[in-house]
């Protein structure tokens, strides 16, 4: 269950929002950014967060309001097949159209850039010609500094990397180096986001760096970590993970220590409850010493170049990092990004904890599988019941004042290859190009709605029932129903 502590703010009233909507709103309600002019915050000429009576928000360079409603794959490579199909291949005009009705529906920005790398594979999307036409519409956009791949990019033969080897920090600093050379006086670029592939399978990763060559610096840096908090105590060490080790320096030679796949999932109750309570303080000290490793490279290596615009993080999941690490990593971010509003695990409390605002950087609002076939992940009966779904998310986020925008993990189109193969339909449009009418007009009516919502933030009690609201309807379109 979430919990919500905050001050709630008096009511401000604000007509409908976006640029592409100026009929329906005077000039003098929003910027050029799209940003509401009847709140006011500082004028720095860039992007930045406040907080104004109690409620988060993006603040636009030119010093007023915004809420950030979005696509995380607006622009995607798997797009191929829909562009074929519906613009006669005419990459261009495919490019021209999706940016076109994104903008139509009442999306603002891009948080996760003009496209992500794990989305581009094929190298369909032209990421210059897609920032093109959204400087041409004042359109904001935030900016990758990859730190991680995600594991769709990873090819045959290719290992996680040593996140505490001298190269990969020198990688890091020559990749910032090269993005922010180009944007760090841009207005229109929001800030820079690490990516999709950051600690989502993190069991993954601390058993990657247990299995590195003996001298490989991740390995003996974990090692040396887990023989200070033993004291160097091995026959303690032994007793706590069933091994029988003669000496603690083994961990960092002849011994490869494996955490099981729970531990992934550690952050959720019921699972943390299950694991051996020693173990699984262990794993976060490791994971936590990590996620700070990593995040603070990330900063130096942009604030050595720009200190203007802000530092997203990674866009990850909800349950991939506890409170604690939130907390650790929090002096190197200027907002958190978990991807999905969850039932079990309160991101408010990562909120709190941090002191720092929120995006859900991939949200969910469901995806339709044909006949009930694939791998059902996230489905929902019908591209109706999607549009419930994300009425009952969108309200949510717009009445919480922790939280300062929003990213939806869904395309314009269809998706060919892979998505396809997994049979899941994600688009507001068909592969042929037909609209999913009333998906459409629920998101678009919603969207235009985004400043008369989101100035007057709930009470803790009206959010919490508009959270419960939210799950009631997951359950109740799911093709997995619970009875």
């Amino acid at each position: 269950m979430q919990s919500f502590r905050f001050p709630a703010i008096g009511a401000l009233l604000l007509g409908l929002v976006l640029p592409q909507f100026a009929s329906m709103s005077s000039a003098a309600e929003l910027d050029k950014y799209g940003g509401t002019t009847a709140i006011k915050g500082k004028v720095t000429g860039f992007f930045h967060v406040e907080e104004i009576d109690g409620r988060n928000w993006f603040i636009t360079p030119d010093g007023n309001a915004f809420f950030a409603v979005a696509l995380s794959h607006m622009l995607s490579g798997e797009s191929d097949l829909a562009c074929k199909n519906v613009y006669g291949g005419d990459a261009d005009a495919w490019l021209k159209g999706s940016f076109e009705k994104a903008r139509e529906m009442g999306f603002n920005c891009a948080l996760g850039s003009a496209t992500s790398p794990e989305r581009n594979l094929n190298g369909f999307v032209d990421v210059a010609k897609a920032e093109k036409l959204f400087r041409e519409a004042n359109f904001p956009f935030a900016v990758g500094v990859i730190l991680l791949k995600h594991p769709w990019e990873f090819v045959d033969g290719e290992t996680l990397p040593d996140i505490f080897h001298p190269d990969y920090e020198q990688l890091i600093k020559e990749r910032a180096a090269l993005v922010c050379n180009q944007y760090k006086d841009d207005p229109l670029c929001m800030g820079y986001y690490y990516g999709f592939g950051a600690f989502n399978q993190s069991d993954q990763w601390v058993n990657h760096h247990f299995s590195l060559l003996a001298g490989s610096p991740g390995r003996e840096v974990l090692s040396d970590l887990l023989i200070k908090r033993y004291d160097n105590d091995v026959k303690r060490f032994n007793a706590v993970y069933g091994t029988t080790l003669k000496d603690m320096s083994e961990l960092k030679s002849t011994f490869e220590l494996t955490y099981e796949k729970e531990y992934e999932r550690r952050n959720y109750p019921r699972v943390g409850k299950s694991l051996d309570e020693q173990k699984l303080a262990d794993f976060e000290a490791i994971v936590s010493h990590m996620c700070v490793t990593l995040y603070q490279i990330g900063h130096e290596s942009i604030r050595r170049w720009d200190e203007n615009h802000l530092i997203l993080g990674s866009f990850i999941k909800e349950w991939a990092l506890s409170i604690d690490s939130w907390k650790k990593v929090a002096p190197f971010v200027d907002m958190i990004a978990p991807q999905h509003v969850n039932e079990f695990i309160s991101v408010s409390d990562f909120a709190d904890a941090t002191n720092l605002p929120i995006i859900f950087s991939d949200e969910y609002f469901g995806f339709h599988y044909p006949g009930k076939k694939g791998s059902l992940h996230a489905g929902l009966v019908s591209h109706e019941a999607r549009g419930e779904v994300y009425h009952a998310n969108l309200m949510r986020h717009f009445k919480d004042p922790q939280v300062i925008g929003v990213t939806y993990c869904a395309c314009m189109y269809d998706q060919g290859g892979n998505t396809l193969a997994k049979n899941n339909q994600n688009g507001f449009y068909s592969l042929d190009g037909q609209p999913r009418e009333k998906l459409i007009k629920a998101v678009t009516q919603l969207n235009r709605t985004v400043y008369q919502h989101a100035t007057k933030p709930a009470s803790p009690e009206e959010l919490e029932k508009l959270h419960t609201e939210l799950f009631g309807k997951w359950k109740e379109h799911s093709v997995r129903r619970r009875r």
